[in-house]
């Protein structure tokens, strides 16, 4: 059954499967406890982390650990690994596979960080030129004529998503370059100047968490009644992570992290282990002086909308839609004026191929995702999440190949009416799908009130009706206009 509503958090029972698996990791792995609580947005499955610090052959520092993989319903092990191990499995379905695939290209650390870091500093370059190129279009802010044609429908819509969304594509840019390129060069470099490269050493001097002093007194640590503390009085945060640093010790410390509330970046509650008292709420940077901490704090959740409820997630859905088209719409204006100049630099011939990859390479990506949406439902049905990934990245990676592979054998017009057609297939079929597969939908959602889930369905259906209605209008009108939606090589 796929998790699709937040899972309550249950302090008692958390509380009971800590000291069980502790016993079972030994007292070598209890100096840190890492307990991600399970949840549908963040993965399937909750871990339990029991991290020891050991001393290898050369006197380095390393630390090892034990890994319990738990069901997130009933916190039953589904597996137990060593953490070295744990971190180079893949565990992927549709949402974690697009998270990293965002993040890193999948292509790891350090050299998928890297790209997409320098990636984020090419967008912060192209903005800052554009605006110096073209500055005249500021006077065209209020210019959008869509029903003239299309050429100027492409141009006016270029100058409106790139003027007036300057401000979010700049803080894409920045915060998706800072995230890039922070921990595998910012890190290294901070902490070769003032740490003689002990990362580890600027890391626990910035953030929220630090280790105790250890008393090598054993005294329970109270995580019951400091989760039960954590939910009473913060009722508006979502908690994602405990640590326990120094656990069983007297002088233990608990950082319960969370975010929500009215704070831009992520909460962390700090406690007393061995008491349950509570010390003091910070920001995950807040041991940073001055406005530094909060700028930290607000990278991560300013360039995933990761704040203030649902609105702003649509309105980042909007923007980020626009910071997507602006590239894809100067590469058609490009085409477009190419394929129709009396005198251009280039043959006719390389326009069309540039206009063949461009409906492959960008359409494709696009009908990949959609088609995601209904093989995750059918994955639900026949594999266990810890199964997955390959059937996820063979449908992503295989239907973009495909797609751009016909599309440079294909017409252009040809091939941009079947990739548009069968992502809008793709997603008018996800939610007749979801009612027939599964008990969470919208016809049972007073039953199970997973409105995120019925919410999606229902807006991949009513995107994919608009989509179909602008595909059929676009093709009346391309038989009437000299200058076609997807121009066709003389």
């Amino acid at each position: 059954e796929e998790i699709r509503s937040p899972i309550k958090i249950s302090p008692q029972a958390y509380q009971q499967v800590i000291d069980k698996y502790a016993q079972d990791a030994g007292k070598e792995f209890q100096e840190e406890v890492h307990f991600r609580l399970p949840s549908a947005r963040n993965t399937e499955y909750a871990r339990i982390i029991y991290e020891g610090h050991f001393e290898d052959e050369n006197g380095k520092e390393q630390h090892i650990g034990k890994v319990y993989v738990l069901d997130p319903r009933n916190l039953e092990n589904l597996g137990k690994f060593d953490m070295d191990e744990f971190f180079e499995l893949e565990w992927h379905d549709m949402s974690t596979f697009l998270a990293h695939f965002h993040a890193d290209l999948h292509l790891g650390r350090p050299l998928g960080l890297i790209l997409t870091g320098l990636l984020g500093l090419t967008l912060m370059v192209s903005i800052v030129t554009g605006i110096f190129i073209h500055r005249k279009i500021l006077a065209q802010l209020f210019t959008f004529r869509p029903t003239k044609s299309f050429s100027l429908m492409l141009n006016d819509g270029h100058k409106v998503m790139s003027v007036w969304g300057v401000l979010f594509h700049s803080v894409i840019a920045f915060t998706g370059a800072f995230l890039g390129l922070a921990t595998v060069i910012l890190v290294p470099a901070a902490a070769y100047v003032g740490f003689n490269g002990d990362q580890e050493k600027l890391i626990e001097t910035f953030t929220a968490i630090k280790a105790p002093q250890i008393a090598h007194i054993d005294k329970p640590t109270k995580l019951a009644d400091i989760l039960q503390h954590s939910l009473d009085n913060n009722p508006k945060l979502t908690f994602n992570n405990v640590t326990i640093m120094g656990y069983g010790d007297e002088n233990a410390l608990v950082y319960v992290q969370g975010a929500g509330d009215e704070q831009l970046g992520g909460q962390t509650l700090v406690y007393q282990g061995a008491t349950g008292e509570f010390i003091r709420k910070q920001a995950n940077f807040g041991r940073l002086e001055g406005v530094t901490g909060k700028i930290l704090d607000a990278m991560f959740p300013l360039h995933f909308g990761n704040f203030g409820g649902i609105l702003v997630k649509v309105i980042w859905g909007v923007l980020g839609l626009a910071t997507a088209l602006l590239p894809i719409s100067g590469i058609m204006l490009w085409i477009e004026r190419g394929l129709n100049a009396q005198h251009p630099a280039h043959s006719k011939q390389t326009f069309v191929t540039f206009q063949k990859l461009l409906i492959g390479t960008c359409g494709g990506v696009v009908l990949a995702t959609f088609a995601l949406f209904p093989a995750q439902l059918l994955l639900n049905e026949f594999y266990s999440i810890a199964n997955q990934t390959t059937p996820i990245f063979t449908v992503f990676f295989g239907t973009w190949f495909a797609a751009t592979f016909a599309a440079l054998f294909m017409k252009a017009r040809t091939s941009f009416h079947m990739i548009s057609y069968i992502a809008i297939w793709c997603l008018l079929i996800t939610m007749p799908m979801d009612i027939a597969l599964t008990g969470s939908h919208v016809f049972a959602l007073a039953e199970t009130q997973h409105y995120v889930s019925v919410g999606v369905d229902l807006s991949l259906f009513a995107i994919g009706l608009i989509a179909l209605m602008l595909m059929k209008k676009t093709k009346e009108k391309a038989t009437t206009q000299t200058t076609d939606v997807i121009p066709e090589p003389v």
